[in-house]
């Protein structure tokens, strides 16, 4: 298998996915949120990639279904929850559906569509997504969503942790310059001793740590910042992530 990684939805070529497996990571926010979404009951989640999709799905065809999200960090006028994974850990979306817009995740989401599987991947749920995909054999390329067309430090620190997970699985994969990297990068701030719980402090020298600071959300990032929280598996499959058995 050989293992590549984009670093922003933006680079994404639609034609270059097709048939091949796609992770896609957004891990301040979004696909933090809907991993914990899914793991507290939530049915399924549409992403889509504006506000205005959004309400018209609602309005014709999930009339039932919540509605979450963000747009540039800014909550969404009649939407019922925002993109903080925290909003949906008191019971909210269970047995609900949920209709989800992001500035950068459901977009990406949107991009590798006709990929040949997509799967949803934080430091939250990360070994479980590497434990699963050391045991396949088609070329896998790492999405990173990234933030208004630049690279995010906090997932390539995420793609980092997946491409070190494989290494250490199997010796037979092959990773691109930039996925090694990833890895590199990662295993350094894992080993680094200046300070306890590096990788989350890392996550909030970043520009959306920083952003999400300054709204005085550093709750998210303490959370967003966990690795291995849940052993799920959420997969993108004709319009709606779920979780469960792997088609």
């Amino acid at each position: 298998m050989f293992v590549d990684l984009i670093l922003t939805h933006q680079q994404i070529d639609v034609h270059a996915v097709r048939g091949k497996i796609c992770i896609v990571i957004d891990t301040l926010r979004a696909t933090s949120t809907i991993i914990t979404a899914l793991s507290r009951g939530c049915l399924e989640i549409i992403p889509v990639s504006s506000a205005t999709e959004a309400l018209e799905l609602k309005k014709h065809k999930y009339k039932n279904y919540l509605l979450g999200g963000e747009m540039e960090g800014q909550y969404l006028e009649n939407f019922h929850l925002g993109n903080s994974p925290l909003e949906y850990c008191n019971g909210v979306p269970e047995n609900k559906g949920l209709i989800l817009s992001t500035t950068n995740g459901t977009r990406t989401l949107q991009k590798v569509k006709n990929a040949g599987l997509i799967l949803i991947c934080a430091l939250l749920n990360v070994k479980t997504v590497g434990e699963w995909l050391s045991g396949q054999i088609t070329d896998t390329v790492i999405c990173c969503s990234g933030t208004r067309g630049n690279y995010s430090l906090e997932d390539f620190l995420t793609a980092g942790r997946l491409v070190t997970d494989l290494r250490e699985h199997r010796t037979n994969f092959f990773f691109s310059d930039l996925a090694y990297t990833a890895a590199c990068f990662y295993d350094y701030a894992r080993k680094s001793k200046k300070q306890e719980n590096t990788i989350m402090e890392m996550l909030k020298t970043t520009d959306n740590g920083q952003r999400l600071l300054k709204k005085g959300l550093e709750a998210d990032i303490n959370y967003c910042g966990q690795e291995d929280v849940f052993s799920l598996l959420p997969f993108y499959e004709n319009g709606s992530i779920k979780t469960g058995k792997i088609p």
